[in-house]
């Protein structure tokens, strides 16, 4: 990518310096380039900060061949992209640099990612306003990834995340330049609350987006809702709110404990089963850990009676006690 802008910059230069205006694209080429290099500190904190929290997970999670990528999709650990305009994404399946361009005839399944994967797109998409963003890269596998270093340097990483279905790219190269910032602005947003790590990626002019670790969870309930909400409602089905909003409600975890069984202490179990043959003046009822579980279907007469002779067994028991 970078070897056509450096030959659209060189061909139009003598123009340029003969005073006539410079072509649109060319300014579009500039700006966007700027951009990346405004953005370069912090794309490198991010990646390193990608290597930290993932190089751990590489050998679980990275798919070496495509038939483990076709496994993972039949067994859901891939999912594929929702075709639905709703969503505001928009996959590249044609023209240069398609979605599974080195495997074209199998291109459907490179249409696909991890759940929280999608969800984090989903959700970064539903905060750009001004139109869809455009994906060009999702899952890969490694032999996929190794044929893809011939024509991408940024496909030479220790931690390749696209194998992993755990990575997105966003193209900019035929997007608004204003919707450019927009999405940058999404994405910086996102990543100072933590939800994702970003970097900027100045020779293929794309958006490198992947999920922050301590939110796999909640972007994974977010395709889940979302996907569910497709199927049954034609209204909007991801609310373009901020993230962290998303997230007040598992903010404060909420437990519910039941006892189902009472035992004595170390330091009280022999006094307690002693006194288990011992005769007392005082009736004690206890339930079965299953009784409180089980509603009391006698009648009040019953219960009323049971509980009168019990009260006059414990009396003739005092009485034998007194007399003796």
């Amino acid at each position: 990518m970078r070897t056509v802008v450096l030959m659209v910059l060189l061909s139009v230069s003598p123009a340029v310096a003969s005073g006539a205006t410079p072509d649109p694209q060319v300014q579009f080429i500039r700006s966007i380039d700027r951009m990346m290099v405004e953005l370069a500190p912090q794309s490198s904190r991010a990646s390193a900060s990608i290597k930290r929290a993932y190089r751990a997970h590489l050998v679980f999670l990275v798919l070496d061949e495509y038939d483990a990528l076709a496994d993972a999709l039949n067994t859901g650990g891939l999912v594929p992209l929702p075709d639905d305009p709703r969503f505001n994404i928009k996959p590249r399946v044609d023209g240069m640099f398609p979605i599974g361009e080195k495997d074209l005839d199998n291109q459907e399944s490179y249409l696909s990612a991890r759940p929280a994967t999608i969800g984090a797109l989903m959700a970064v998409a539903a905060q750009v306003k001004s139109g869809p963003i455009e994906i060009t890269s999702l899952v890969r596998h490694s032999e996929y990834q190794g044929a893809l270093r011939k024509t991408n340097g940024n496909a030479n990483t220790s931690i390749p995340m696209h194998t992993m279905g755990l990575a997105f790219d966003i193209a900019l190269v035929n997007t608004p330049l204003s919707r450019v910032y927009e999405i940058r602005d999404v994405l910086e947003r996102m990543q100072a609350d933590g939800d994702i790590l970003f970097i900027g990626e100045r020779q293929q002019l794309v958006f490198h987006v992947v999920p922050s670790p301590s939110r796999l969870g909640h972007f994974t309930d977010v395709y889940a809702r979302a996907v569910a909400a497709s199927m049954s409602s034609d209204t909007p089905v991801i609310a373009a709110t901020p993230v962290r909003d998303a997230l007040r409600p598992y903010a404060t975890a909420v437990v519910t404990a039941e006892v189902i069984d009472v035992a004595p202490t170390a330091a009280f179990a022999e006094e307690w089963w002693a006194a288990g043959g011992l005769k007392s003046d005082l009736t004690v009822e206890v339930p079965s850990p299953t009784a409180s579980f089980v509603a009391d279907e006698r009648s009040f007469v019953s219960r009323l009676a049971a509980r009168c002779l019990a009260a006059v067994a414990g009396l003739f028991a005092s009485a034998r006690s007194l007399i003796a």
